[in-house]
């Protein structure tokens, strides 16, 4: 079970990233934000691809790969100015959408009915929604949905999760004409290329974050064990027993929200998290 422990490491490191992010770092304009954020995560990839050995790669990498970072950048712009405006509370668990929105496309290409088991993720994941806003549920019952059309961060993060259960694919595509290890360790450095591209052609290049080194540091250590820790877990057992555990990091941003920013409400915001946790892995394992 060495693996579950490494999953569980990697969302602890993702909640905790999310946690520095908004903490140290929201202050700043968004794109400064996105770019302390690649930043970080680039000595990490570079070591790593250093490290391993590289596999035969051909034209269909490199286009799944081109394909992937339009997506991949858009929603990295989308995230991070998610965690900036909103609770951690309130924007970390709608990522759990992921794995429907990944389930979708294909049943509706080929034409398939979920299966009892994608019915019950569904059901669980609109639950989970419902249930981080239902304080306001005494102004009526349509209440918490519209809510989250009000948060910023909310929908955003929902946004989010449309993306990445676009890029998600073409991941596992890359991966598959590769490795994983490899394709994790390589596709954030282009996608931290064109971030640094587009925000220099914007002319919003600002460089206010490397003044605050301690949480610079904090940060890379977070994504460094979210990274290695996720590699090591899946190179021990399925991808998607090893994505359900992980999938627990919106457990740790909320609990990191109530503890460490002052959030309120962290036992509905925790119970209404698990609930969305759970229809995630439903919809991932068996959906």
């Amino acid at each position: 079970m060495t693996w579950f422990w490494l999953a569980l490491a990697a969302a602890l490191g993702l909640a905790t990233a999310d946690l520095v992010t908004k903490r140290y770092f929201s202050d700043l304009d968004l794109a400064e934000i996105v770019l302390a954020r690649f930043a970080c995560v680039a000595p990490v990839c570079v070591t790593l691809l250093i490290i391993l050995p590289w596999p035969a790669l051909d034209h269909r990498f490199y286009f799944t790969v081109g394909m992937a970072l339009p997506a991949e950048v858009t929603a990295s712009f989308l995230y991070l100015r998610a965690l900036q405006a909103s609770p951690l509370a309130l924007t970390q668990p709608f990522l759990s959408f992921t794995p429907l929105f990944t389930l979708l496309p294909s049943q509706m290409l080929l034409g398939e009915l979920p299966s009892w088991a994608g019915y019950l993720g569904m059901g669980l994941l609109a639950a989970g929604a419902y249930g981080l806003n239902l304080h306001r549920v005494g102004a009526g019952w349509r209440e918490p949905l519209l809510a989250i059309g009000r948060e910023q961060g909310s929908w955003m993060m929902l946004v989010v999760s449309v993306i990445f259960g676009y890029t998600s694919v073409l991941g596992r595509q890359g991966a598959l004409l590769s490795t994983p290890l490899f394709m994790g360790a390589l596709y954030p450095l282009p996608a931290g290329a064109c971030v640094y591209l587009a925000v220099g052609l914007a002319g919003k290049m600002r460089w206010r974050w490397l003044r605050r080194p301690w949480p610079l540091a904090a940060l890379s250590a977070c994504i460094g064990v979210e990274i290695v820790c996720h590699f090591l877990a899946i190179s021990q057992v399925q991808t998607a027993y090893m994505i359900a555990v992980k999938r627990m990091s919106p457990l740790f941003a909320v609990l990191w929200g109530a503890w460490l920013l002052g959030e309120g409400r962290l036992a509905q915001h925790l119970l209404a998290s698990a609930v969305l946790v759970a229809g995630a892995v439903v919809v991932a394992l068996w959906g």
